[in-house]
């Protein structure tokens, strides 16, 4: 969720003492109060602003808008505009997923697969963008669906994603990635606490009474995470290095997304409450959540008098997955990183496969000893 007015980076400062971290700061500088931008306008502007104010997960955030809209005004989304919305949010969230992880990868990949991998990825992002466009017009026609899924669906599979099992295809990208990890740094077997559409109702609130929670989210007594390994753990062997983990739940992800994808594009099945949810607020208001690549997306709006948005929030994944209690800092305190080059290299694969929605940048500091 890249910001137009400015990206905004994440500095990640990691204090190492005998090869353990003992202290991480995350550090973000990113646009504060974006949300302000919507108060004062007529609520069905805000589902364009939206998309057109975050430059990565568009759609998911005008998705999450229109719902949150709706919600606040006592309004339904209908079965054509439902169905679209599924479309382009599961056709983003495949090509963001695969997007991250092949230009982001902190190793360089060699010569010849780079230029493939470039080329496929370029062939997903048409392919995602033609069914987003699509999306966006509140129809999908289900030929055009069905040819573009199969068009993203090889892309996927030519960088790496399995037509079946778990195991990334042989040689590809995602392969060498996923050997890639074998000698990272030895994270902990230790499962998530995801959040979930049961948690909405306590988000909301606290979402709405709270002013800085927007920014720094937590739930008493949990360390929540939220994204694909959040979502997909159960599907991957407890027997991989926890980084393998969690690259495989990703690669789990996208099978999921084409495989839905391709459902709906065949028989119109939908399975709404796995990607999206929505309801009213006690205050009058409205909020709209949709799970996109990064993890579970807020928007919240409140209606004035004036039939205008009184009130407007967004609370996106990263805000819980980099907290300073969350689950990255979580994992990496009392670790054995390393020192040097290859505490970096493990901080940044656990940072990537988390995904921030900014560039970050790594810091890798020796502590003084007396």
């Amino acid at each position: 969720m890249t910001y137009l007015l400015g990206a905004g980076t994440m500095g990640i400062d990691v204090t190492v003492s005998r090869a353990l971290a003992c202290s991480v700061a995350v550090k973000a500088n990113r646009p504060r109060g974006l949300a302000r931008v919507f108060v004062g306008r007529r609520p069905g502007e805000a589902p364009a602003l939206a998309g057109q104010v975050f430059s990565l997960c568009s759609f998911a955030q005008s998705l999450a808008s229109r719902i949150a809209v709706l919600n606040a005004a006592g309004l339904v989304m209908g079965a054509d505009a439902r169905t679209a919305g599924m479309a382009g949010l599961l056709a983003e969230r495949t090509f963001e997923t695969l997007r991250a992880l092949v230009l982001r990868w902190p190793t360089p990949l060699p010569e010849k697969m780079a230029v493939i991998a470039g080329r496929q990825l370029r062939e997903a992002l048409a392919a995602s963008q033609a069914i987003v466009s699509q999306a966006r017009s509140g129809q999908i026609a289900k030929d055009s669906l069905a040819a573009e899924a199969t068009r993203l669906s090889a892309a996927a599979h030519a960088l790496g994603t399995p037509h079946n099992g778990n195991e990334p295809v042989a040689g590809s990208v995602l392969c060498v990635m996923l050997r890639e990890l074998d000698d990272a740094a030895a994270f902990a077997q230790r499962s998530p606490d995801p959040l979930t559409a049961e948690d909405d109702a306590e988000v909301i609130a606290r979402l709405c009474d709270e002013p800085d929670f927007a920014s720094m989210p937590r739930l008493p007594g949990r360390v929540v995470e939220t994204g694909s390994f959040a979502r997909r753990v159960a599907a991957t062997s407890p027997h991989e290095p926890h980084l393998g983990r969690r690259l495989l739940a990703r690669i789990s992800d996208i099978q999921d997304c084409l495989a839905q994808l391709a459902r709906l594009a065949s028989s119109g099945e939908e399975d709404w409450p796995s990607l999206a949810a929505g309801g009213p607020t006690p205050d009058a208001g409205g909020y709209g959540a949709v799970e996109c690549a990064r993890g579970r997306l807020y928007h919240y709006a409140e209606i004035g008098g004036d039939g205008r948005l009184a009130a407007y929030r967004i609370l996106a994944p990263t805000e819980w997955n980099f907290h300073p209690a969350g689950p990255f800092v979580d994992r990496l305190l009392s670790l054995r990183i390393g020192t040097g080059g290859t505490a970096a290299r493990s901080v940044s694969l656990l940072a990537l496969l988390l995904d921030p929605c900014v560039a970050f940048e790594v810091n890798i500091r020796e502590a003084t000893h007396a």
